[in-house]
């Protein structure tokens, strides 16, 4: 956790209202590597998370950091705005 519950609660509101707004939201995987000379392609990878709401359904996409990954593809999720706005929660720390 890097963050003090409190704090961690008013980013996950924020982060969940800026996606009904905006409909769309991305979410990094923070870089904890600190000062190591392998990054990235040295085997250091972060995840990415693209939420998107378009015309009324609300897709996912999982992406990372290595140019070594296969091309990620939109996933339609099945139970609509719950579950991105569980998405958003569960990487609560990562905001």
């Amino acid at each position: 956790m890097y963050n003090l519950p409190s704090v961690q609660k008013r980013k996950t509101e924020k982060a969940k209202a800026i996606f009904l707004r905006e409909k769309s939201l991305v979410i990094y995987e923070p870089c904890n590597c600190g000062s190591q000379i392998r990054h990235n392609n040295g085997g250091n990878y972060h995840e990415i998370i693209y939420l998107v709401i378009d015309d009324g359904k609300y897709f996912i996409m999982s992406d990372s950091t290595s140019d070594f990954a296969p091309t990620p593809e939109w996933e339609e999720l099945k139970g609509v705005e719950k579950e991105a706005l569980s998405i958003i929660e569960e990487h609560a720390d990562w905001l």
